[in-house]
């Protein structure tokens, strides 16, 4: 009996270690990835609005259908799923920017979470379009995204630049007169690139021209290629060969064609993977195609795209929920980082900066770097 009883007591003292041991790696873990030096590619200012701040700009600006934060989360959850529910309700929120106040205090609450996510770097997306439709000048929302983007940076010391994105549900001409609206603003302005909207049946070629004229402006290009999407990969061959973008933004389905991810890597070009979470999902979405892709040597970073909109939240969470769901090691988690890092589009000797301070970081804390660069250059 007594030695029953020892055998019991063992085994329970095995099971409290073993949890005291598993806890303390997920709390390693979780600081690793908090502390990251991050960068953060594929960020939307009009999709990060907060509940609290959708509901108070909608009663500043005398708008009936958001009346408090709660009504807010109620849209949000009860969405349609997909894309046409997501866009349904971003569109609907955004509407409640209207003056250049708004613009400025949606940009600097942006700003500052990321400051709180140990970001040193982002992109961060506008759309001209839905703000210009509705009656408000280039001019009025644009200088008050610019001065936010100034102050915040002066305030965090963070690295912002800012790309202007069309919407492909709406013409080329339109796509054209957003360049010319936004020519005086040009030298502030570093990408151009085209949101989601209805994907199938607006294939990037429906801009060519619009490509064409940006890219002699001196813009960089990119694009949204979303997930799941009918003629997904059609449409990354267009923006790889024919509009031949500087970066791919989504583009998660090139894990299901070979050939896609051979024209990725000759073109170096790099995805900006955004594996998000709704409330339907068990988990983050694509996870698998992630692997596939970095298993195949494809460039790929982790952003948050509308942080506010999704489950994911900013990248701290994200990081944290993704390498949760995947196992992923801490080497393939740094390498997503570095991936963010090599494809900025800025000087090689200020990228190379941003790269020496994520290396540093890492290996500090015992992440062997050679692993985390594998074959990429």
């Amino acid at each position: 009996m007594k030695t029953n009883y020892l055998v019991k007591v063992f085994l329970i003292l095995s099971l409290v270690s073993s949890s005291l041991n598993l806890s303390a790696n997920t709390t390693a873990m979780q600081d690793y990835l908090i502390n990251m030096p991050k960068a953060e590619l594929h960020l939307h200012i009009e999709g990060s609005l907060s509940p609290e701040r959708v509901a108070e700009l909608s009663k500043a600006n005398k708008l009936d259908y958001f009346k408090t934060a709660e009504e807010v989360r109620h849209s949000l959850h009860n969405r349609e799923t997909g894309l046409n529910g997501f866009l349904a309700h971003y569109y609907k929120s955004l509407r409640v920017l209207v003056t250049q106040q708004d613009f400025y205090d949606a940009t600097y609450d942006l700003i500052k979470k990321l400051n709180e996510n140990n970001i040193l770097y982002a992109d961060l997306f506008f759309d001209p379009q839905e703000h210009t439709q509705r009656g408000i000048s280039f001019q009025e929302f644009f200088e008050g995204i610019d001065r936010a983007r100034d102050d915040a940076q002066k305030a965090f010391g963070i690295e912002i630049n800012l790309i202007m994105c069309f919407g492909r549900q709406f013409s080329a001409n339109s796509a054209m007169q957003m360049l010319e609206q936004a020519e005086p603003y040009r030298s502030k302005i570093i990408g151009l690139g085209m949101d989601s909207g209805p994907e199938y049946g607006n294939p990037p070629i429906k801009f060519k021209a619009v490509y064409k004229e940006a890219r002699k402006r001196g813009y960089k290009l990119t694009g949204h290629h979303d997930v799941h999407v009918r003629d997904s990969l059609k449409h990354l061959e267009q923006s790889i060969n024919i509009i031949k973008m500087d970066r791919i933004d989504h583009g998660l389905d090139a894990s299901q064609s070979p050939e896609i991810m051979v024209m990725l890597k000759a073109a170096n070009l790099c995805l900006t993977g955004s594996p998000v979470k709704r409330k339907a999902n068990p988990e983050p979405q694509d996870l698998d195609w992630l692997r596939i892709l970095d298993d195949n040597d494809v460039c790929v970073s982790l952003n948050t795209d509308d942080p506010t909109h999704f489950e994911t939240g900013y990248l701290n969470q994200m990081l944290i929920m993704v390498q949760d769901a995947a196992g992923f090691s801490k080497e393939r988690m740094t390498r997503f980082m570095l991936n963010a890092f090599r494809s900025l589009w800025i000087e090689e000797s200020r990228k190379q900066a941003f790269i020496a301070k994520l290396k540093a970081y890492a290996e500090a804390n015992g992440v062997n770097w050679q692993l985390v660069i594998k074959s990429h250059h």
